[in-house]
């Protein structure tokens, strides 16, 4: 049986850049095995690799692949104007 390695969850804040094992608490994953399944599929690929042991993956992807703070559409007035504005410039 292989070990698996804990999720970690730090202690008040989460950084801008993750290793596997914070990224994987982010994410909600008991496992960084759990969490390694799943990268290139629901999870991002890492953007910054360093060597093969030294990855990192930053907040802004995961919570994009997570669908976390992702601005929704612009409605109201201004996306009315915006969109008759668009209609005109481009035909």
């Amino acid at each position: 049986m292989t070990v698996r390695r804990a999720a970690q969850v730090p202690a008040g804040s989460w950084p801008p850049r993750m290793n596997a094992e914070m990224a994987a608490g982010y994410c909600g994953e008991k496992h960084v095995e759990d969490f390694l399944d799943r990268v290139g599929k629901t999870y991002p690929n890492p953007r910054v690799v360093d060597s093969t042991r030294r990855k990192f993956w930053y907040r802004d992807d995961l919570d994009r692949a997570m669908n976390i703070n992702v601005p929704n559409a612009p409605s109201g007035l201004g996306a009315k104007f915006r969109g008759k504005i668009g209609q005109e410039r481009h035909g």
